[in-house]
């Protein structure tokens, strides 16, 4: 709902940060006349970015609490569109204006410092919005919901990758580089033998075969803590692994550990950035399989979805970036609607998927989907 009972007035979103997902959530909200929405980034690319996609931004420093709460103070609510280290300023103004707040965050102590703020909060608090975190938890909880299994094993695989590879290693840059290393190497939130446990980073190497195509997936960090939590003691296992292109993760090794990255990853981050090209031309690939046993029988349930990039308005949005980008946009619509309502914390597994599914910001990404259950179905994966 509008503050203040303005029912009829546009609802007034500020998204700090004008990268790729910021930029893109501004592209798809002014689409829609029920909103209106404004950019603060100091930074010239963004300033460069708003002036090409014709958005409207706010030349002020998100660090200045005082010119923040001022113009939060005109807002229903603010995204932060950054880096999960500079949310917890975007947090704690949100608390102090009273608006709602969102982010595209991952588990770090950033996070923690997030919803401290919540705890106080009069306004919804949706962290870890986008796709993984974010989607995945949903889209787990609704595999899971088709029928009671005994020793349910989940398999989570995402990837975003170009969709024509011109590099040996098969990847270029479709997100935060900050986020992809910490993937690379942190070890990754996911339930074994029912209890939360950490494994290694870039271990547990597949194959997995989708679309005709031919991928290598790994082990890496993309399940949030709050979903293996919510999870825990309820299913054997649940799984997050990348998905690449063959010879990926061995290029990736060879850096970390014959090259010594690993200990020295502000080198690493440097190479990354000045070495590999940005991507806009990309796919997203989403698979979820979850397995387990009824009345006797092997019993799997799955999900895959493979998106490209598409036109919105005459914005042409990566897969990536639409994607996030929707996901945000359909959680701010439903908090407009009151459909989310109350104050304090909404972690993405208290999201209603049938309320994703039939929201007008992210409808797409359901339709065609391919979802499947089978008895005595064999894994798409090879080893």
């Amino acid at each position: 709902m509008n503050r203040l009972g303005e029912e009829h007035r546009p609802f007034s979103v500020v998204i700090v940060g004008g990268g790729r997902i910021g930029s893109a959530l501004a592209v798809l909200l002014r689409e829609a006349p029920e909103f209106d929405v404004v950019i603060v980034d100091p930074t010239e690319p963004a300033r460069v970015s708003a002036r090409n996609l014709n958005l409207r931004l706010v030349d002020i420093d998100p660090a200045n609490p005082s010119k923040l709460d001022s113009l939060l103070a005109r807002s229903d609510a603010v995204v932060a569109a950054l880096p999960s280290s500079a949310t917890p300023p975007i947090a704690a103004a949100a608390r102090r204006s009273g608006v709602h707040y969102l982010d595209l965050s991952d588990d770090t102590p950033g996070l923690e410092a997030v919803r401290r703020e919540a705890g106080s909060a009069s306004s919804c608090f949706v962290p870890q919005c986008g796709v993984s975190p974010g989607l995945i938890s949903p889209l787990v909880l609704d595999l899971l919901s088709r029928g009671v299994m005994q020793g349910s094993e989940v398999n989570v695989r995402i990837g975003t990758l170009p969709r024509h590879s011109t590099n040996r290693f098969g990847y270029g840059l479709t997100w935060d580089v900050d986020a992809l290393l910490r993937e690379y190497l942190q070890p990754s939130t996911a339930l074994i033998n029912r209890k939360v446990t950490r494994l290694p980073p870039l271990s547990e190497q597949e194959q997995l075969r989708l679309d005709d195509s031919l991928y290598e997936v790994f082990v890496s960090g993309n399940i949030p803590l709050s979903l293996c939590t919510c999870l825990e003691g309820r299913v054997d296992s649940l799984v997050s692994r990348t998905i690449r292109y063959p010879g990926h993760l061995d290029y990736m090794k060879f850096l970390l550990d014959d090259l010594k990255l690993r200990h020295r990853v502000d080198q690493l981050r440097n190479l990354f950035l000045n070495a590999l090209p940005e991507i806009d031309d990309d796919r997203l690939l989403v698979f979820i399989t979850a397995v387990g046993l009824r009345n006797g029988r092997r019993i799997e349930h799955r999900f895959a979805r493979h998106v490209v990039p598409a036109t919105v308005g005459t914005v042409s949005l990566s897969a990536m970036r639409r994607t996030a980008a929707s996901h945000v946009a359909a959680v701010l619509d439903l908090i407009r609607e009151g459909r989310l309502s109350g104050c304090g914390l909404i972690a993405q597994e208290d999201i209603p998927i049938d309320a994703l599914r039939a929201n007008r910001f992210l409808s797409w990404f359901f339709d065609g989907i391919t979802t499947a259950s089978a008895e005595h179905s064999s894994m798409e994966t090879a080893s």
